[in-house]
């Protein structure tokens, strides 16, 4: 059995008091480079910030994807975004595609660069899918050879993305341009956790001399910071999934895991915390160095002094792997219900229903939107946990009585559909409250945390039990013996692409600090 805190996202149990409670170190004030603007405009001249478009965040292993209706606008993300998710130049690309001023030369290189990278991913699950059903060694001899065969070509792949990252980088685009505050300030009413975040997560896009690792690192630290707690419990409940290659994986392991494999998962998330540690007290040191140089140096410094601690922990991880196919199938790993099968399968009917709801709803809606989309009116709507939120204004100068009277028919109608989600939702809610209690009776469970915590996991469980084929690559990517660490970069980057995210919305460049955090 794994123990629970073994699940618990390594930053945030063991480093974030530090990390959050560290004191900036003294420093010139911030003039920036790198993914920075080389000059700042004094505070009394006006800017305009524009948009910087960041890739969606991969979801932990077999959740479920949300499909919110996008919602048109200047701070839209360009939909050419969809192939290039998983890339360390999606920023930079995006704001040059955002502002049309994307190099027939550069938009020639990004097309060679998907293309010999689909080539490759292409090989290898070629390749995969021919020994799905060989036995666990020769799987992994055979993915061994292929992986020395594609090293070369794979260390080209990434030193090409890295050449496109620095060449479609343009510093009146990047996310610091306009940035008047560095984490090492010295400011006394210090930074927030999602400052830090984003500043990190910045960093792991916009700054030279890093690692492929490394960048990922970075991000895993950014999404660990943006969902930090106040306690260990509440890290938990928001963030109970394990970090492990290719990062920012994130995923669940079975309770009953052999005890060699838990130890080693131990061995693992200190090491890495440590690496991460270093990492971010590296980055948080230089956010700000009035010369360029020393920031790409510093952190150049900090990725050579790591390259061989990484590798270390890739081998940690690989035994990992190979421990847990000597205990199941790859593709086949995967957290456990706690729940009996009959109420397993209740849970996985109520979360069914549930999402078939949502979807008639915004077909509904689309159908009503779009069969008025002639009128003059504005509409928005969102789901919450219990209702179908909208808004249906009418929009524009001089409107007719008539108009604003078929715009209000078409607010009722909407508010019909919303009338009838809200009744159907309740219902289900009364399910979950019945189930809830017959949890609560089977499993001896009289603390609600207790019970709410089961069926959290066994909504987990159903969610991931339905989007298995959706997640097999992704899934093999992680827990698959054999493969490179370039492989693995190579596999997931692929299976988050086929899981079609929804692209975020741009941010504007920040300037100054808000007033309060």
């Amino acid at each position: 059995m794994i123990p629970r805190p073994l699940r618990l996202p390594a930053v945030v149990r063991r480093l974030a008091p530090a990390l959050l409670g560290l004191a900036a170190a003294p420093a010139l004030p911030a003039q920036g480079s790198g993914f920075e603007s080389q000059n700042f405009p004094p505070p009394e001249v006006r800017v305009n910030p524009l948009p910087v478009f960041f890739p969606p965040n991969p979801p932990p292993l077999g959740r479920a994807i949300a499909r919110s209706p996008a919602q048109p606008g200047r701070l839209t993300a360009p939909a050419e975004l969809k192939s290039f998710v998983s890339e360390t130049f999606y920023p930079q690309l995006a704001s040059r595609l955002h502002r049309g001023n994307l190099p027939e030369k550069l938009s020639a290189r990004v097309e060679a660069y998907r293309a010999r990278k689909a080539s490759l991913r292409h090989e290898l699950t070629a390749e995969l899918e021919r020994i799905r059903d060989q036995p666990a060694a020769e799987r992994i001899h055979a993915l061994t050879t292929l992986a020395g065969q594609q090293a070369a070509a794979l260390a080209a792949l990434e030193a090409s993305a890295e050449e496109l990252r620095r060449d479609l980088y343009h510093s009146d685009l990047a996310w610091g341009a306009l940035r008047q505050w560095k984490l090492n300030d010295g400011e006394r009413r210090g930074f927030s956790p999602l400052e830090i975040a984003q500043v990190m997560r910045a960093l792991a896009f916009y700054q030279d001399g890093l690692l492929p690792v490394q960048r990922q690192l970075l991000r895993e630290i950014a999404i660990e910071l943006t969902m930090a707690a106040d306690s260990t419990a509440g890290a938990t409940a928001g963030q109970p999934y394990l970090f492990f290659p290719p990062e920012p994986a994130r995923v669940l392991l079975p309770d009953d895991t052999p005890a060699d494999v838990a130890t080693r998962v131990a061995r693992f998330e200190t090491k890495k915390s440590q690496l991460k540690k270093e990492l971010y007290d590296a980055a948080y040191a230089q956010d700000g160095q009035k010369l360029g140089f020393l920031r790409t140096n510093g952190l150049k410094a900090t990725a050579e002094k790591q390259t061989g601690a990484l590798q270390e922990l890739e081998d940690l991880a690989e035994e990992i792997r190979r421990g847990l196919a000597n205990y199941a199938d790859p593709a086949a790993i995967a957290e456990r219900s706690p729940l009996p099968a009959g109420l397993q399968d209740r849970v996985a009917s109520l979360m069914s229903n549930y999402s078939a709801l949502q979807k008639q709803a915004v077909a509904q809606v689309d159908a009503l939107l779009e069969a008025n989309r002639l009128l003059p009116f504005q509409a928005t709507y969102r789901f919450e946990s219990d209702a179908l939120r909208f808004v249906v204004i009418p929009r524009g100068p001089n409107l007719t009585a008539e108009a604003r009277t078929n715009v209000e028919m078409l607010r009722q109608l909407v508010s019909a559909v919303a009338d009838d989600y809200g009744r159907k939702v309740a219902e289900l809610i009364n399910q979950k409250d019945a189930l809830r209690t017959e949890i609560g009776a089977a499993l001896g469970a009289a603390r609600a945390a207790a019970v709410d915590q089961t069926l959290l996991t066994a909504m987990r469980v159903a969610t991931a039990r339905e989007t298995a084929d959706l997640y097999r690559d992704y899934r093999i990517a992680v827990f698959q013996p054999g493969l490179s660490p370039a492989q693995r970069r190579l596999l997931f980057a692929g299976a988050i692409e086929q899981l079609d995210l929804p692209l975020p919305r741009g941010e504007l460049q920040p300037t100054r600090r808000a007033e309060t955090w």
